[in-house]
Formats: structure tokens, C-alpha cells, sequence
């Protein structure tokens, strides 16, 4: 099963506004950009304001080897740009499961319905491609877009944890949603 999932990497997915191609390594510029900027920041779950070339790229060689993670390059059909990066994570193929991730790192981007095309495109492919029955997300109280997001693409509230982010000198919740 590992094997084969993994032969849909070498083909693209479309959506109706993106489509997600694996992610390259002359993608990684761009994407420390978008990583270290503070408002693209505030969204993800790492503080990547220090991050170095380097470093993006140990993390770049890390996943190519990975049988636990696809990352896949966010490209805009209208305009055949690159405007973020999405992934699953921790896949887990006995039970099925996985963790997604995804940034629109374009600004240019946001509020226009792509970041909600990503989620719907990704999830149809864990579930019916890869055959998973589970994706499970960290989101913060404060990213009222994505929440609203997944909300739309099926996700369900399953958990709150508690004042455990800390942003801008502020304790605020993480919603952990799923679907199923």
C-alpha cells in the first residue's frame, strides 16, 4: 500500500482554482518567504522567523525520504502561480489516518476561495485515493478563515485545547477538528 500511494506523487491534483503538484526544490525561496513573514507566521504551528536556507532545506531532503508525509506545491490555475504549500503528515497506514497542513503563503490569495479548494482537493485524495478514514487538524482560535474552511469541507470540532498557543503575548485555544 505504501509503495503505490506514493506513485500518486508523480501526479498532479486538480481542484477547481488550484492544482497541487509535489512539492519541488526550487519551491523552497519562495516558501521560507512566506514562512518568516509574521502575518503568514501567526497561522502555522511553528515559529519560523529564524528559519534558515538550511534548514528548509534538511527539512526538504527529510520529507523526500519520508513515508509518513506528501507536502504538495499550492499552484493557482488562473495565473499558473505558486502560492503556498499543503501536506499530510504523520500518516499512519495501518490505522488510516494523518494529520493536514496547509499555508497560502501569497497574500495576493487569501479571501479568494483558495485555500478552501486546497482542503476539499486534499481531503478527496486522502480518502478516496489513499483510502484514509481519518484527517486531523490543529487550528487557532484566532484563524477565523481556516476555521471556517474546514467547517465547509466537513470538519468537525473535536476537542479544545485550552490557552496552550502563544501569540502576540496572548494564550489562545487550539481547535483540534477531523474528519471522518
Amino acid at each position: 500500500m505504501i509503495a503505490q500511494s506514493f506513485f500518486f506523487l508523480d501526479k498532479n491534483i486538480s481542484g477547481k482554482k488550484i492544482i497541487l503538484r509535489k512539492l519541488e526544490r526550487y519551491d523552497l525561496e519562495a516558501s521560507i518567504t512566506w514562512l518568516k513573514d509574521p502575518t503568514v507566521n501567526k497561522f502555522l504551528s511553528h515559529n519560523f522567523k529564524e528559519l534558515t536556507i538550511d534548514e528548509e532545506l534538511q527539512w526538504f531532503n527529510s520529507i523526500q525520504l519520508s513515508n509518513k508525509d506528501m507536502v504538495f506545491s499550492i499552484i493557482a490555475k488562473d495565473k499558473n502561480k505558486y502560492i503556498g504549500n499543503c501536506g499530510l503528515h504523520r500518516i499512519d497506514w495501518v490505522s488510516k489516518t494523518c494529520e493536514l497542513g496547509i499555508v497560502i503563503g501569497n497574500k495576493e490569495y487569501w479571501n479568494k476561495g483558495y485555500g478552501s479548494d486546497v482542503i476539499n482537493s486534499i481531503t478527496d485524495f486522502a480518502i478516496n485515493k489513499l483510502n484514509l478514514v481519518n484527517i486531523h487538524l490543529n487550528v487557532y482560535e484566532y484563524n477565523n478563515r481556516a476555521i471556517k474552511a474546514y467547517k465547509n469541507a466537513g470538519f468537525k470540532l473535536i476537542k479544545i485545547l485550552k490557552k496552550n498557543h502563544l501569540y502576540d503575548n496572548k494564550y489562545w485555544d487550539t481547535y483540534v477538528m477531523e474528519y471522518s
